[in-house]
């Protein structure tokens, strides 16, 4: 079996232990730069060009599309698609996951519950969304961010003006999203594999920070989720047309919250809290889908 992960930089955790993990299952793995490949289109024909060659036709591929290269990566992937390669995690669900907005309208039209979610770009309308979305302090978000980057706690409504203002100016859209009281500081991360949870923790974060990412300081402990939580979190992947997801959880009055979908989820924090394997697990999921394909 011959496979490609899309990755700009082979030599990350993620990358590494996933090479490793096919090469224990008998697969050929090749890492590419999403950046450094060609698309070419002639005709009825389409190739991904690599160094001046065509790239040979893979039995799986694998995309690591970082947001800084969203929308180059997901036209690679594309690409590949269009030669019927199978992909894990196709280009419009990654596309759908990775714009934040967008990923709640899905989730929430198929009956998920999300955090109340407001997007505007009327700066003079800022207290009609604030009640929206339950009163002050509201987090703010942006619409493409990673790893908690571009996410405010904003308390009043002149910092609230100041800061949707201040992105405006830097094109970017926002936002405003509920902040849930109960589950202030803690999260819980389900990485999903197929149709498993596979691995889970629950996130703290550090002493002044609502912010649990581990990038932000935030700890991790293995966690065993309760069923209505896996549900949830298989779901919501499910939902966005995701094989492979890091599904971000909260707890609240209702239920439990879905507050984003991860499309390429890093596992080198939930491997060491855990002590799971998740690469092979990853790794498997391909293998079955190349052997279903045949």
């Amino acid at each position: 079996m011959r496979i490609a992960i899309l990755s700009r930089n082979s030599k990350l955790h993620s990358i590494r232990r996933l090479r490793y993990e096919a090469d224990q299952l008998d697969m050929e793995c090749q890492i590419i730069d999403p950046l450094a490949c060609q698309l070419v289109i002639r005709g009825k024909e389409s190739q991904v060009v690599l160094k001046n060659r065509p790239l040979p036709v893979f039995d799986a591929l694998l995309p690591r599309i970082g947001a800084s290269i969203t929308d180059y990566g997901l036209c690679v992937v594309r690409h590949f698609e269009m030669q019927k390669i199978p992909t894990l995690n196709g280009s419009r669900a990654i596309a759908e996951s990775r714009d934040k907005m967008r990923s709640l309208q899905v989730l929430t039209e198929a009956g998920l519950l999300v955090p109340a979610t407001v997007l505007t770009r009327n700066t003079q309308s800022l207290k009609t969304a604030v009640e929206a979305v339950q009163g002050l302090p509201v987090v703010l978000k942006i619409l493409r961010g990673t790893q908690g980057v571009g996410v405010m706690l904003v308390h009043s409504p002149i910092s609230l003006g100041s800061v949707l203002d201040t992105l405006r100016t830097l094109d970017q859209d926002v936002i405003i999203q509920q902040f849930i009281v109960e589950g202030a500081g803690r999260d819980y991360r389900a990485f999903v594999v197929g149709d498993r949870v596979v691995a889970a923790m629950v996130r703290t974060a550090p002493p002044g920070e609502f912010r649990s990412n581990i990038h932000r300081g935030g700890s991790a402990q293995v966690v065993k989720l309760s069923k209505k939580f896996e549900q949830t979190a298989v779901r919501a992947a499910k939902i966005l047309g995701l094989q492979i997801a890091g599904v971000d959880l909260m707890e609240s009055h209702e239920g439990p919250l879905v507050i984003e979908v991860n499309s390429s989820p890093g596992f080198e924090g939930i491997e060491k809290a855990t002590g799971i394997n998740v690469a092979q697990s990853i790794m498997k999921q391909m293998k079955a889908m190349i052997r279903k394909r045949r």
